[in-house]
């Protein structure tokens, strides 16, 4: 069966090799996102402030963290498979036996046109990233280094009328006509941010309240790519050409803080602010991406072996192009037995209803409190579907 340039758009960009904050710790991912009052020291990727968690015999930790979210929950892909079936069964029909007689031909060009109009605009969307952190604690002040890398893909399909005279000419069986002369509009958008920082944190006292406080100073680069052409054009190699890519430089910063509250300070709340300093970069084809400050609010009880956790953005994450706003609320638990084994579950949503809802789990191994290797996976509506996973070792 022969695939359509359409089809081949899609299956290029979901297989991209560069396809918001969740991917990065596998730990996080497996509780719904959620991070910000559970753990210790070598578990501060979400906030900073946990930096200042570790027992004095704790020297060095390093963990690497490698994640995927991919959401299809408008049918895009499943709709543009249909419409393959679809033309290739009358392109096979036609070579064998002529043009379609009407009123046939009528109901298979109406047939073919609304299976495009299906998967107009509807949009799949892939957020592939990893992390590493190199943490060194110690009394006077903690610190560790941290990178990341993300990148958010979003890829639609836009119908163009004219089509509608390509699908008769097809199924009329002009001479020449096929499904390669299609002048619908894929687009393609990425949002892709590397940072590299330095963790420090302290602790202190406010009127007989210890606060943890730890902020992140950083280096970043963000790439914004704005892709847009028509079918028959269409190369997924053209998507991050020069042409179609602006790249930016910046500085930045995370700021984190938490307390723990009652006698055996088992309850905490925790607040953080990623990017505290707001920037604006210019994309290609006059987009822009607004990088504006999220602030996030957590409460969690941390047990010996249970822990919950819930936590909201008090403001949206900015999208870029294609890729929409979100604001996230999560929820997630884990339970321990000791330190060696950890069952992990949790769930995400959008307040905003731009991304699907996600349901997670996952399990943690830490051998002798030393070494862990952490699994998670995640489902969602509309077929998406997350995993991550984390190696680490701490002496």
């Amino acid at each position: 069966m022969r695939k359509t340039l359409l089809a081949g758009a899609i299956a290029g960009v979901v297989i991209s090799p560069l396809s918001h904050a969740d991917v990065y710790d596998a730990r996080a991912m497996a509780r719904g996102g959620t991070g910000m009052t559970m753990g210790e020291y070598n578990q501060a990727l979400y906030n900073p402030a946990m930096i200042n968690r570790f027992d004095e015999n704790d020297e060095f930790s390093f963990a690497l963290n490698g994640g995927i979210i991919a959401s299809d929950q408008d049918g895009f892909i499943e709709g543009a498979e249909d419409f393959q079936d679809l033309i290739d069964e009358v392109e096979r029909y036609v070579d064998a036996n002529g043009p379609y007689p009407e009123p046939e031909r009528t109901e298979k060009v109406d047939e073919l046109e609304q299976s495009l109009i299906n998967i107009s605009d509807t949009l799949v969307q892939i957020e592939a990233g990893g992390a590493t952190m190199i943490a060194i604690p110690n009394s006077k002040l903690p610190l560790a280094f941290v990178g990341k890398a993300k990148a958010s893909i979003g890829t639609a399909f836009s119908y163009d009328s004219a089509d509608r005279q390509v699908l008769e000419d097809i199924a009329s069986g002009v001479p020449g006509a096929d499904q390669d002369d299609l002048v619908s509009d894929v687009n393609a958008s990425l949002l892709w941010i590397a940072e590299y920082g330095l963790m420090m944190g302290k602790g202190f006292n406010l009127a007989g309240l210890q606060i943890d406080g730890g902020a992140t100073l950083k280096a970043q680069t963000i790439e914004l790519v704005a892709y847009q052409d028509t079918v028959a054009n269409f190369d997924a190699g053209d998507i991050s050409d020069s042409g179609n890519l602006e790249s930016h430089s910046a500085l930045n910063v995370d700021l984190g803080v938490s307390t723990r509250l009652g006698e055996e300070g088992r309850l905490i709340l925790a607040g953080t602010i990623e990017n505290f300093i707001p920037q604006s970069f210019d994309g290609p084809n006059n987009s822009e991406y607004e990088m504006e400050p999220v602030l996030t609010a957590a409460a969690g009880y941390n047990g010996t072996r249970f822990k919950a956790e819930f936590n909201m953005d008090l403001t949206q994450r900015n999208g870029y192009d294609l890729l929409q706003d979100t604001q996230f609320a999560r929820a997630g638990i884990e339970l321990s037995a000791g330190r060696h084994f950890h069952l992990r579950a949790g769930y995400r949503t959008d307040i905003k209803s731009n991304v699907s809802d996600l349901l997670t789990a996952g399990i943690g191994i830490t051998p002798w409190d030393r070494f862990n290797i952490d699994l998670s996976g995640g489902v969602g509506e509309g077929d998406t579907y997350a995993a991550a996973l984390q190696l680490g070792f701490k002496i």
